[in-house]
């Protein structure tokens, strides 16, 4: 019993833990919310995917400061869990606490608002004669197309390639020994049985 209860306030006090450390990331995360959204929402965005969007950035006073939606631009392209793009969307693309989507689980067609702070977009910083030093940024996200991840992923860099090589490298050796061992298994076979076979004549000779 006394195991018991003392298994029940660790578990008792992480939850709290968990509560507080959600807590503390809300105050200072992503506000996500939610304006429109397909009533038939089937394909639901998923961490490796990559989102087709186009969005708006503005600051709190309603000045834009960067939207794909301007002419001559291209709907932008983001793959959830990549760090791709400003901590604030990263959060607001993947989530950190329950009850926090960003764009994970958008649907082709749907509309959210992301409302991201200072810290979580160019800090103290900011961006000169974009941006002013200390600006929360707000951003209409649109998924125009949703591209599922592949089911089987190649991971890319040169680091890779060398770990197969080796990997080729080595299994070709094992077969080259495998073969050698073998060939050399026989031959002592041979040997072995055409000796036996002298011997058993030169008795029958006797």
């Amino acid at each position: 019993r006394g195991n018991a209860k003392m298994a029940a306030k660790i578990v008792g006090f992480l939850l709290l833990i968990l509560l507080c450390t959600c807590t503390a990331k809300k105050k200072q995360s992503v506000k996500i919310i939610t304006e429109s959204k397909p009533s038939d929402c089937t394909d639901e965005a998923e961490k490796g995917d990559t989102l087709v969007v186009h969005y708006t950035g503005a600051l709190e006073d309603g000045q834009v400061f960067d939207t794909s939606k301007q002419a001559g631009r291209e709907p932008f392209e983001v793959t959830l869990g990549k760090n791709q793009v400003i901590p604030g969307w990263e959060e607001g693309l993947l989530g950190m606490c329950p009850g926090e989507e960003g764009l994970l689980g958008m649907c082709p067609g749907e509309e959210r608002k992301l409302i991201i702070p200072s810290k979580l977009a160019y800090g103290d910083r900011g961006v000169p004669n974009v941006i002013p030093p200390g600006a929360t940024l707000i951003f209409h996200v649109e998924l125009l197309e949703l591209k599922k991840k592949s089911l089987v992923s190649i991971p890319q860099g040169n680091g890779f390639y060398l770990t197969l090589g080796v990997v080729a490298l080595l299994i070709l050796g094992g077969y080259e020994i495998y073969k050698r061992y073998n060939k050399q298994s026989d031959e002592s076979s041979t040997v072995t049985s055409k000796k036996s076979g002298k011997k058993g004549k030169r008795d029958k000779k006797r």
